[in-house]
């Protein structure tokens, strides 16, 4: 009796693990958005967060940064903007009220976020964000990610893009794109384009040095 009742449990744990690990065959955005709508336990909070991915993969943001700034975008929803406390913030991401304080500022910094000082703090998102500069230095160095990853080893790959995107040249580029951010003029789209250009053949060119062709092939 007894080696047949744990028979029984261990049969029920197996049922319940597999439920689990039955694949789902849906698209993720399809099932994502079924995910969001669900609501057999609870009405709070329902639906979802349209972040971009050249948000979410975007380089010169930290973790924290990222996680901040979806949390904003989340709680502004339909409206263009919102005002949830650091505290409300920092239970949503899993940390403490001054580290959200502390990458706040440096969303505020980077123009990534509008801070307006009330009781609590305002938040509103910059015009122009599909052009911002740290997004667009970012998809430039994806796009020159692709276009070499198959000639090194990943973990070097990785290893060297992180050295990159903390180097002075890169944060010279950002800046060069953020004062031509800044202005906004219509002639500014060429001068763009020179800088990103530029820009990868900095890339190229750091590319060549770290990995010479007796290495790469």
């Amino acid at each position: 009796m007894i080696h047949q009742s744990k028979r029984k449990v261990h049969q029920m744990k197996t049922r319940t693990t597999d439920f689990w690990l039955i694949k789902s065959t849906k698209a993720a955005n399809v099932y994502m958005d079924e995910v969001a709508k669900e609501s057999n336990f609870t009405e709070k909070h329902k639906g979802y967060t349209i972040v971009p991915q050249k948000l979410h993969r975007c380089y010169g943001l930290n973790e924290y940064e990222k996680l901040i700034l979806v949390d904003i975008i989340a709680y502004m929803s339909d409206k263009d903007e919102c005002y949830p406390t650091m505290e409300m913030i920092a239970r949503n991401i899993g940390c403490s009220s001054k580290t959200v304080e502390r990458h706040i500022k440096k969303l505020e910094d980077k123009k990534l976020i509008l801070v307006s000082q009330s009781k609590n703090n305002t938040y509103s998102l910059p015009n122009y964000l599909h052009v911002h500069p740290y997004l667009l230095l970012s998809e430039k160095t994806h796009e020159f990610i692709g276009s070499v990853r198959k000639q090194v080893n990943e973990r070097e790959l990785t290893l060297w893009i992180q050295v990159v995107v903390n180097s002075d040249g890169y944060t010279a580029y950002t800046a060069r794109l953020q004062r031509l951010h800044e202005r906004r003029f219509s002639t500014d789209k060429f001068a763009e384009t020179e800088i990103l250009d530029s820009y990868a053949q900095y890339l190229t060119t750091a590319f060549a040095k770290r990995f010479p062709l007796d290495v790469n092939g």
